[in-house]
């Protein structure tokens, strides 16, 4: 165990100083990663670790398609984003070492799949021509918004979940024996319940996700630090932000894969 302990903490430190340096991560973001990873990779196995740093690799690819000038550059992923996005695989992850049981490590990566699926969705929906509508209601609304969803970041988001799918699926077949309907039964509801976390992300984000309004530019924003003005909050529940929806959204997701062991 001590041995997969070192080696997770490589493998993650090695991966996040990468993205802290390219300035995918802040500080406190490199550290929670380290942690998180090497926690999965320890209880979870290689698999899983994969699945991991696929989604985060392949997230942090598609943010900065969008960073074209020095004025767009974020500043990376927090410790907040990281454990929201992480901790719910972390805990399955320590289940399924205990208790040597495949469907919470299959919890754990429907957690990831939602993950990945609710970020493609967002960076590649959010280069949609078409429409973009509330998921609640289909009222027309602006690109970017909590809840809002297009045709393409609806097929983006399939594409993510199946992204992790396919990434346990070949890890699986290598370092496990098992049937292969086995795997293909496994694959399909990491996807699946990747899938419909991600719309649970859309819906909580429309309907408890705390949106705030400028007082003198009528502005409508998730973040009320971000407007140089005073704001009110117009819908949501305030102490609600993107990283609670990110989080329960995962958890929702793992909830539903167990479903499918009942």
């Amino acid at each position: 165990m001590l041995i997969d302990f070192l080696i997770g903490a490589l493998l993650s430190a090695l991966i996040a100083g990468l993205a802290y340096a390219k300035h995918s991560l802040v500080f406190d973001g490199l550290i929670a990663s380290v942690i998180l990873g090497t926690i999965i990779y320890a209880f979870g196995g290689i698999v899983l670790w994969s699945a991991l740093i696929a989604f985060f690799i392949s997230s942090s690819l598609l943010t900065k398609l969008h960073e074209k000038k020095e004025s767009d550059l974020k500043k990376g992923r927090n410790y907040i984003q990281v454990i929201s996005n992480g901790l719910v695989a972390a805990v399955f992850s320590i289940l399924y070492y205990f208790f040597s049981m495949d469907f919470f490590l299959i919890a754990a990566l429907s957690a990831i799949a939602t993950s990945n699926s609710d970020t493609w969705a967002s960076e590649i929906g959010i280069l949609s021509k078409g429409k973009t509508r509330s998921v609640t209601n289909f009222k027309e609304v602006s690109k970017g918004v909590s809840g809002a969803i297009s045709g393409l970041g609806t097929i983006a988001s399939i594409a993510g979940a199946l992204f992790i799918g396919l990434v346990f699926a070949i890890l699986y077949s290598i370092t496990t024996e098992v049937l292969l309907q086995t795997v293909f039964f496994y694959t399909a509801i990491i996807s699946t319940s990747g899938v419909l976390g991600c719309f649970v992300d859309s819906y909580l984000g429309s309907l408890v996700q705390a949106k705030y309004r400028g007082i003198e530019s009528d502005t409508i924003t998730e973040n009320k630090s971000s407007l140089d003005e005073e704001v009110v909050l117009c819908s949501g529940i305030s102490f609600v932000n993107n990283n609670t929806v990110n989080f329960l959204s995962s958890l929702a997701a793992s909830l539903i894969a167990l479903l499918f062991f009942i």
